[in-house]
């Protein structure tokens, strides 16, 4: 039980210290430290200068730089206390820089200064160390922590090192440990009860931190359960609202289904009807078209049969014109004839031609009246032709014309009747 306690109170001189140096501010110098901080040593002869390196310096070959780093130093220290019953573990982090002062007051190491320091002055910061740990001589600081020793050496060790012209930065830490002691001596009775006294405190405050969880734990684990049973109430409300849902959809589903097949009984009923019209109407057209073709056909035959008489008649106009043509050039083959005759006996009867000059231009004349006379009676002729022809076609458009207005009286008719079946139907 003793070495339990002496754990929880090591942890907690170990947390509670963290955490007391964490809330407050520890009383520590501020230096204002130079990482760039160097001494320049001019020496000419037995004459010489130190100071510090300023900006824009030029070094010449009488000038020696020294420079002055900033360094971290760690001291670490074991103190016994009350007998060996207490073990504070001390660690002190230094972080310091010479100041040109302290330079000058040692000439002859000023290339290991801070060495030096740390040499010369460690006999001195555990003295100071030892020195404010022996002014615990009761166990009131088992209670309180060492947050106010550790910032009572930690400004203790920076005045000292100040003062020797050395600009330091310090923190101190203090770990303690106990040990077990079968028999209680008087000198450290009191340290003894009080630590007693702390690992009780700290053994109910952690039995009540303890008790919290396990309530906090019981609790959570209750409203978990109370968690669970709501979602299961609503997985439940959420099943039955699905499956009355589900019947809901499935029930209109049904009633759409019903009226889409009315609907559809309806249009198929509809689509018969009117396909039956159209089949009727589809015969009455073809019955149209086919008397309308037939009517065609008759007048194309007609046509055709007297394109044929009008081709006929041509041709024979034709023939008739070629007769007269060969009949006129068969007399002017032999007036040629003649006048060749003519011209041979020219020479031998120019003196009978003169005396028949007279008569044959007479005879001339008469003939040529003659031959006027026969192309007027071949023209009179053909002229009597064409009119008879010309009368045979407008006799045949007369009828074709009365052909036609019999035919539109018949496909007038045939619309009444259609007409009149039409209303019938409707009726």
């Amino acid at each position: 039980m003793m070495h339990s306690s002496r754990t929880e109170i090591d942890k907690w001189f170990i947390e509670g210290t963290l955490a007391s140096d964490e809330l407050a501010v520890p009383e520590v110098w501020d230096p204002v430290f130079d990482i760039d901080r160097q001494l320049v040593l001019t020496k000419m002869g037995p004459y010489w200068k130190l100071f510090l390196r300023p900006e824009g310096f030029v070094k010449r070959f009488y000038h020696f730089v020294y420079p002055l780093p900033v360094e971290n130093w760690v001291v670490t220290e074991q103190v016994k206390l009350y007998d060996g019953f207490c073990t504070i573990a001390v660690t002190l982090n230094i972080r310091f820089q010479a100041t040109l002062k302290y330079a000058r007051s040692n000439m002859d190491i000023l290339s290991d200064l801070n060495g030096h320091i740390k040499t010369a002055y460690e006999d001195l910061v555990i003295n100071l160390i030892h020195k404010e740990l022996v002014k615990l001589s009761d166990g009131a600081w088992v209670q309180k922590g060492l947050a106010d020793i550790e910032n009572k050496i930690s400004f203790a060790v920076s005045e000292m090192l100040i003062l020797q012209n050395i600009q330091s930065q310090t923190l101190c830490t203090l770990k303690p440990a106990f040990k077990d002691f079968p028999d209680v001596q008087l000198a450290q009775e009191s340290v003894y009860l009080c630590v007693i006294k702390k690992s009780y405190e700290l053994n109910e405050a952690q039995r009540e931190e303890l008790f919290r969880q396990e309530q906090e734990a019981e609790k959570q684990k209750l409203e978990h359960k109370q968690k669970q049973l709501d979602q299961f109430n609503r997985y439940a409300e959420l099943e039955r609202l699905k499956q009355a849902k589900e019947a809901l959809n499935k029930r209109l589903l049904l009633e759409e289904q019903e009226k889409q097949l009315q609907e559809q009984f309806e249009i198929e009923t509809r689509l018969h009807a009117e396909k039956v019209k159209h089949e009727n109407t589809l015969k009455e057209i073809s019955l149209e078209a086919e008397l309308e073709e037939q009517k065609k056909q008759e007048t194309r035959l007609r046509i055709a049969e007297q394109k044929s008489h009008m081709e006929t008649l041509a041709h024979q106009a034709k023939l008739k014109a070629k007769e007269l043509e060969a009949d006129i050039a068969k007399y002017e083959t032999q007036q040629a004839r003649w006048r060749e005759s003519k011209d041979k006996i020219h020479t031998q009867q120019i003196a009978f031609e003169q005396r028949q000059k007279q008569m044959e231009f007479e005879a001339e004349i008469e003939s040529q009246k003659r031959r006027e006379q026969k192309r007027l009676e071949l023209k009179k002729e053909n002229f009597k032709h064409r009119k008879e022809s010309d009368v045979y076609l407008r006799r045949e458009i007369e009828l074709l014309e009365r052909e036609k207005q019999h035919l539109e009286q018949q496909l007038a008719t045939s619309e009444s009747t259609k007409q009149d079946w039409d209303d019938q139907d409707q009726q």
